[in-house]
């Protein structure tokens, strides 16, 4: 279809032609996801520092979702990596003509695309990972088919099988973008996009062109391969990475997992243990809060990310530039409710749990503030209190150490010296 003359009649503008078909920098929507994204992930590469750093310092190793909640916070902290640096790279194109992502090589392309999609896929199933694992811990589902299967999954070495096997399975699905994407450079412009057909090209007189003279460089499928190829990549992207691994197939199981997990501790049970089952519950509360949230924030950019690889073609081909709008609009909304999910997984699971709060209080030295004292458990209290009676008494031994090395001047009344006072020699302190 030649869209020439719905442009014309619609008189769509060069400026909205290059928000649909090229770069919509400068729209309100994208200075939302661009300060938004840096806001997040700030916090977000703080955050998952903060919670690695606790988990590995005071966590108790042998528990299976400690292992999960170490790799989900460093596959957090390198999804919000890469996001921050293309954001900020963004913003720098926009407004200083500076890339900062200007590799200049299709080997270095190819790392830092296969890199970035490999952490997006592995901070996705490490959710799904650890749901999983709560679920057979609790649920037990297949308890008469394997009586001791909850013990032989939720386990220090299994959840580190399983963690290893995803990183595994991430690398193997991701290879075509380090096969098949180049470093391809192109003119800036809706006129010189891959949506923009060449038959379409418009009468530049009867539309306010903005398009810049510099060149947009981006790690893209390259031209130079042949049609199947290109076919076959786009396909794979579509389907089988954002459909298949990326939306449906954890989506599934973490809906499943969770309506599971929640039916479990809503439903009475008897309790053994009071104190272990509060901690037990508690904790198991967080967790699963933490997939819920990931499930709300998570998915709708996956959902949009794949919708829009669907549906924005045939919108080309119908010249339906508003459709494609509202597509980026809801695209850039939610990459940013996507940037939000991996940047406050810290305030779920590490403020809370009362164990994990104490442990980042007492580890950034905010328990010197009274304000702080009340959030701690007793244990850190304890070990407070043993830390700071330990350098007391070290303090104080040192002083006692140092005044008995202190020399005193003894005087002697000597009658043989006309009733003068006469001086002894020195005596330490307990020589008297």
């Amino acid at each position: 279809m030649n869209c020439t003359e719905e442009f014309q009649r619609k008189n769509y503008s060069g400026t909205t032609l290059n928000y649909a078909m090229d770069d919509d920098a400068g729209s309100w929507w994208w200075w939302t996801n661009i300060i938004g994204t840096l806001c997040f992930g700030g916090i977000g590469l703080i955050g998952n520092t903060i919670c690695f750093l606790v988990v590995c310092r005071f966590a108790l190793p042998q528990h299976s979702f400690v292992q999960y909640l170490r790799a989900l916070a460093i596959f957090d902290f390198f999804s919000l990596l890469f996001e921050c640096f293309q954001s900020l790279n963004s913003l720098l194109v926009y407004l200083f003509s500076i890339n900062i992502l200007h590799f200049r090589s299709s080997i270095i392309c190819k790392i830092y695309e296969y890199s970035n999609h490999v952490c997006i896929l592995l901070a996705c199933w490490t959710i799904v990972g650890l749901t999983f694992d709560r679920l057979i811990l609790l649920c037990d589902p297949w308890s008469k088919q394997c009586p001791n299967l909850s013990r032989k999954i939720c386990n220090l070495q299994c959840a580190k099988k399983i963690i290893f096997f995803l990183i595994f399975l991430a690398l193997i699905i991701n290879l075509p973008h380090l096969i098949y994407q180049q470093w391809v450079c192109r003119q800036s412009g809706y006129r010189f996009s891959a949506a923009f057909n060449a038959k379409n090209e418009l009468n530049l007189t009867l539309i306010n062109n903005k398009t810049t003279n510099h060149s947009n460089c981006q790690c893209r499928i390259s031209p130079e391969h042949g049609r199947f190829v290109v076919l076959l990549f786009v396909q794979w992207k579509i389907y089988v990475f954002h459909l298949f691994c990326y939306t449906l197939l954890p989506a599934v199981i973490l809906i499943a997992s969770n309506a599971a997990i929640l039916q479990v501790l809503h439903a009475p049970r008897q309790i053994v243990g009071q104190q272990n089952e509060h901690i037990r519950s508690k904790l198991t509360r967080t967790l699963t809060s933490v997939s819920l949230m990931f499930l709300v924030l998570y998915f709708p950019h996956a959902i949009v990310e794949t919708l829009s690889l669907i549906l924005i073609p045939s919108f080309n081909m119908r010249c339906a530039i508003r459709s494609i709008i509202i597509f980026r609009v809801l695209k850039r909304l939610s990459e940013l409710l996507n940037i939000a999910a991996l940047g406050i997984n810290f305030f779920l699971y590490i403020l809370g749990v009362n164990h994990y709060r104490s442990a980042a209080i007492q580890m950034l030295g905010l328990h010197h503030f009274d304000i702080f004292l009340k959030y701690l458990t007793v244990e850190h209290r304890n070990s407070i209190g043993s830390i700071a009676l330990h350098t007391h008494n070290s303090n104080r031994r040192n002083t006692t150490t140092d005044a008995s090395s202190i020399k005193l001047l003894k005087v002697i009344n000597n009658g043989t010296n006309n009733g003068s006072p006469t001086l002894s020699g020195y005596r330490t302190r307990f020589s008297r």
